[in-house]
């Protein structure tokens, strides 16, 4: 009886052993990211470029790059199109531009429903106008003040829904420095930031409407009346849940065709939170640390060129 009992716990313990072990070999394993881009009004080719240049040395991605089409291409160029969304652990989407065929929009659906999960930069909440599902995930989106429900914060904190036609659509001032304030301190994305950090020189979009339900509000900032917003606190970063997936819209990353300052990209706090963002998206956690050189609420930090 000893002996079987022996026998018995020493297959328990190689099974723990084993399970333990596929674990930590899981964990170790890369993210693995898609960068999605080929069309945008905004300059896609730096911003694709800027996106994998942070993203490529960061030990915990597995990053690659795929392009659509270009603007107004045949409907045969687009045919043999298939980004093969469920290889990849999270999507980067930097895409705004023509429809996608509806093979590639029912593939991105049934992703995101079975648990795929989706980061939409900048102007990719702009895309898809009529796309229903696309309209849901996003739940904010650059549309007139007519399409949809617009969501922004007074200065108690609190939470203002505007109705359909009731306040401006979507729209952004000037380009200058701006503090982005944490909303949920409790997600892992936020855990350890300042509460409010300055931002770098870069656009910010107010007015965003759309379905508006669900929405996790992660960060917001202040669009004041100066640099031509709303004198309102505008919603920044947000995620919403679709199906057993998750959609994330980060909407810090402007650069124009023709704009030479890209410091909204190489500003510390961009990129911290980008990654941290792409880590809890996969994973539901975030292990990236916050560097010492993260922006504090007076100040910016700006990275140079790789």
């Amino acid at each position: 009886m000893v002996m079987k009992n022996l026998r018995f716990m020493g297959m328990v313990l190689a099974l723990v052993v084993g399970h333990w072990g596929n674990a930590e070999e899981k964990a170790a394993q890369p993210v693995k990211v898609l960068i999605l881009s080929g069309q945008n009004n905004h300059h896609w080719q730096r911003t694709t470029g800027l996106l994998e240049e942070i993203l490529k040395p960061c030990p915990l991605f597995e990053t690659r790059t795929l392009f659509s089409p270009a603007s107004g291409a045949a409907a045969s160029a687009w045919m043999d199109w298939d980004p093969h969304f469920d290889q990849y652990d999270v999507i980067l989407n930097n895409y705004y531009g023509d429809n996608w065929p509806e093979s590639v929009r029912s593939g991105f659906i049934e992703y995101v429903r079975h648990g795929g999960t989706v980061l939409n930069i900048h102007a990719a909440n702009n895309a898809f106008n009529g796309w229903n599902e696309y309209e849901q995930m996003v739940g904010l989106l650059w549309r007139s003040h007519s399409d949809g429900w617009g969501m922004r914060l007074n200065d108690q904190d609190e939470k203002l829904m505007l109705p359909p036609g009731e306040g401006p659509g979507a729209g952004h001032g000037g380009l200058h420095d701006w503090v982005i304030q944490t909303r949920d301190a409790d997600n892992p994305i936020f855990m350890g930031l300042p509460a409010r950090w300055l931002h770098a020189h870069d656009e910010l979009y107010h007015g965003q409407r759309g379905p508006a339900r669900n929405i996790n509000l992660l960060a917001t900032a202040y669009s004041s009346r100066e640099s031509g917003g709303t004198g309102f606190h505008e919603p920044q970063i947000w995620w919403i849940p679709f199906g057993q997936g998750k959609v994330l819209t980060f909407l810090p990353g402007h650069i124009w065709p023709g704009q030479r300052d890209d410091s909204a990209f190489r500003c510390v706090g961009f990129q911290t939170v980008l990654i941290r963002s792409l880590e809890w998206l996969a994973t539901g956690q975030v292990t990236y640390p916050v560097p010492d050189d993260f922006p504090t609420s007076e100040s910016t930090s700006v990275r140079a060129p790789q």
